[in-house]
């Protein structure tokens, strides 16, 4: 005897359901995920095909989950977390627990009649609705505001993390903000990518941000190829500061209020 399978729409035998998800080839020559460290590039596939999922792209996961699945510690996973809300890939509610994952219907979307039942029945489902406009785009729109969001994404899929990101995260608000904007769309998806990933690296040889370089001359020399030199310090108990609840909260809040 064999089941229907209501999600994927094909026959089964031995009353088995199949649920998997699906990986395209091109993730792995995706500009982004070249730019990623191998802890984050780990991290980021266990969000996308973890035994959560859901074919919405919101599902339930709690931090001590992911801790036990991946084997990292809580702080690792809030850092992870922190760094993938801040690049826009993800956003998590850490009052309901929910995790949205941006390009879930990128490699996941389809026009079965059968899954998108699924995905409505799920999304009815979903605790923070603010994680919905997170993903989807509302049915409700104009033509004049479906041809704006067009033009939209157009310009955001050729920036893959939006200026403010750098300029809020270089902390060194000197220079012609409009000028440097510019140049930062100008660079290349895998240079901003690594911008970002030298940046944090570079606050922390160089904490006190008087002593940084400009923003403009930063950008201008491509500083993110630059080597970082560090003092060595002989105090052994300095721990790097952890992630709090309250900075992925406030993370959270951030960024779900531009889908508002």
């Amino acid at each position: 005897m064999k089941s229907k399978c209501d999600l994927l729409g094909f026959q089964i035998p031995f009353f088995i359901m199949a649920i998997f998800r699906k990986v395209h080839v091109t993730f792995w020559r995706d500009e982004f995920v070249e730019g990623l460290t191998p802890e984050q590039k780990f991290f980021y596939l266990y969000l996308l095909t973890n035994d959560r999922t859901t074919q919405c792209g919101i599902y339930e996961i709690t931090i001590k989950q992911m801790c036990y699945d991946t084997g990292y510690n809580e702080d690792t996973i809030k850092k992870l977390i922190l760094y993938f809300i801040n690049t826009g890939k993800v956003i998590y509610s850490e009052h309901t627990k929910e995790m949205a994952l941006k390009n879930w219907g990128k490699y996941n979307d389809s026009n079965s009649p059968k899954v998108r039942a699924c995905i409505e029945k799920e999304l009815l489902k979903v605790k923070d609705k603010v994680l919905i406009q997170y993903i989807y785009s509302m049915d409700t729109h104009t033509k004049e505001e479906e041809e704006q969001e067009k033009e939209e994404d157009k310009e955001q899929e050729q920036v893959n993390i939006d200026f403010e990101w750098f300029w809020n995260d270089y902390d060194k608000k000197i220079g012609v903000k409009e000028k440097l904007k510019k140049k930062w769309n100008k660079l290349t998806d895998l240079e901003r990518q690594n911008a970002m990933n030298y940046i944090e690296l570079y606050k922390l040889a160089v904490p006190d941000k008087q002593f940084r370089k400009n923003p403009e001359t930063f950008l201008n020399n491509k500083s993110w190829n630059d080597e970082l030199i560090t003092r060595i310090t002989t105090n052994t108990n300095k721990i790097a500061p952890k992630i709090t609840d309250q900075q992925l909260h406030e993370a959270f809040v951030k960024r779900s209020s531009e889908w508002k």
